[in-house]
């Protein structure tokens, strides 16, 4: 099978493990898009993601104690971007997840990040984490979900035409290698960090109902180089039984 550390589902058949009532495993067939990036191809696949690096900044593949992620930093000059989107976007609708007109009752994206230098190096206005209807890591950009950095504390927010909510303040080590989640759901959108639920976010007004882009990236504050690790990816939804 070509290309397997990097699939995005659209033209293949995923497969979720049933159990009988034997006890016995049996396969289902599914074939809503979904997304599995481990990096097993130890490259950026262009017909997955694209990449944006300004000026002397560099991403590429590395390793480190048998994990596989993909590295990506500035250089050491000020308003300096780096960042992954996706190169598809994806059905963000949480007023109608789980209507009975639709396939789909959930979205769901989770994967791993660690921040390159100490957090307050990182531009606040340009670290960002989820969900955009832009190609760009801008917090101010209108329609997003995700988390960001508000005086370089984690937070998450939604983004609908200007209307916002955020979280409270999520503690976190950055510099540490995290798991991060987001569950988009009818009335809700969940922020995880490390399997435990942070906060869901329940205001209507503020929860985007547009196609969006996964973005994972961050912003030189000044004249000291930042980066971001990315971990393993996963995007997928849950269906309407």
């Amino acid at each position: 099978m070509a290309n397997e550390g990097n699939i995005i589902g659209f033209s293949r058949t995923q497969l979720d493990g049933i159990t009988t009532a034997a006890g016995r495993n049996a396969m289902m067939n599914r074939d809503m898009p979904y997304l599995t990036e481990f990096w097993q191809g130890e490259a950026l696949s262009a017909t997955e993601w694209e990449e944006t690096l300004d000026g002397a900044a560099s991403g590429a593949f590395a390793t480190a104690g048998g994990y596989m992620y993909y590295d990506i930093d500035t250089a050491a000059v000020g308003d300096e971007d780096v960042f992954l989107n996706s190169l598809y976007r994806w059905q963000i609708r949480p007023s109608i997840f789980g209507d009975a007109n639709t396939s789909v009752s959930k979205f769901i994206l989770e994967w791993e990040a660690q921040a390159v230098t100490a957090i307050t190096s990182h531009d606040n206005t340009h670290f960002f984490m989820g969900l955009s209807s832009a190609k760009s890591n801008d917090i101010a950009q209108d329609n997003l979900i995700g988390f960001y950095l508000d005086t370089d504390v984690l937070k998450g927010k939604t983004d609908l035409a200007a209307t916002e909510e955020a979280t409270g303040a999520i503690t976190a080590t950055l510099t540490n290698w995290n798991k991060f989640r987001i569950e988009v759901a009818p009335g809700a959108i969940t922020f995880y960090l490390n399997g435990v639920a942070e906060d869901s976010l329940t205001t209507a007004a503020a929860q985007p109902d547009v196609a969006m882009y996964i973005v994972l990236g961050t912003r030189a504050e000044a004249a000291a180089a930042v980066g971001m690790n990315i971990g393993n990816v996963r995007a997928w939804y849950e269906e309407v039984e």
